[in-house]
């Protein structure tokens, strides 16, 4: 491990610790994107940015919305220095509960799979084991977890807005999920809103390469507002880690 990753680890480390504290007690946590990408060389990052400009059409979706995706999977298993080591398992199809999401009615939906070398840049595995460090202060007794990742890319264009979450309102189906901004131009919306039982909602609009929400998928439900393009065709392109205790 180089000197610059160590570093990287002991401070997500630490803070993850601090984030995770808000995370056990409201349920969710915003990290601010201008401090998580100085950690990262500039070329790093723009390297695995630079991968969402590859994605295949998400056909799964339909009525005007226009989603490209990929989808992967890992293990992650921490290890007695506390870092995170990670191996890929095999690709599959992605299946939602009817319950969870009534949109796909509990349909098994093959994504094309991320490839291996981004699987395994190392911004990515920073990314998820930041994820992880935060979660980890809510279930420290976890070491061992299962990780899906989805590359998406929500387009819309001056007719057509575009639909981060066509399912409205919702949970996911998983013990928790890390939600990073990769990509946004050329669009306004995408306010990302987060509701708790009992408390009014939550809104924040992620708009800095690296703002990032992590959840508790579920103890709230959450969704995103629709994007609207300003002029040209509206990008915003997102990281999605769901994590499941294993």
């Amino acid at each position: 491990m180089s000197v610059a990753t160590l570093a990287r680890t002991r401070r997500a480390q630490a803070l993850g610790r601090k984030w995770g504290d808000c995370l056990a007690d409201d349920d969710f946590v915003a990290l601010p994107g201008t401090e998580l990408a100085g950690w990262f060389p500039p070329a790093d990052l723009e390297r695995l940015a630079a991968t969402w400009e590859h994605l295949p059409r998400d056909e799964a979706v339909s009525g005007g919305v226009v989603r490209e995706r990929r989808y992967g999977r890992l293990t992650a298993t921490r290890e007695a220095t506390g870092e995170w080591r990670f191996a890929a398992l095999p690709h599959r199809a992605f299946q939602q509960t009817a319950e969870h999401i009534p949109l796909h009615g509990g349909r098994a939906r093959m994504f094309s799979p991320i490839p291996p070398e981004t699987l395994t840049d190392p911004v990515l595995s920073a990314l998820i084991a930041l994820d992880l460090d935060i979660i980890s202060a809510v279930v420290p007794q976890t070491s061992r977890f299962e990780v899906g990742l989805h590359q998406m890319r929500v387009l819309a264009t001056p007719g057509a807005p575009g639909s981060p979450t066509p399912e409205g309102r919702h949970r996911d189906g998983h013990d928790f999920i890390g939600m990073h901004l990769m990509g946004r131009v050329h669009c306004a919306g995408g306010e990302s809103v987060v509701h708790r039982e009992g408390r009014p909602p939550t809104r924040m609009t992620l708009t800095e390469r690296l703002d990032s929400l992590v959840v508790s998928d579920t103890r709230i439900t959450h969704e995103v507002t629709p994007t609207v393009a300003d002029g040209a065709t509206g990008v915003r392109d997102m990281l999605l880690v769901d994590i499941n205790e294993r």
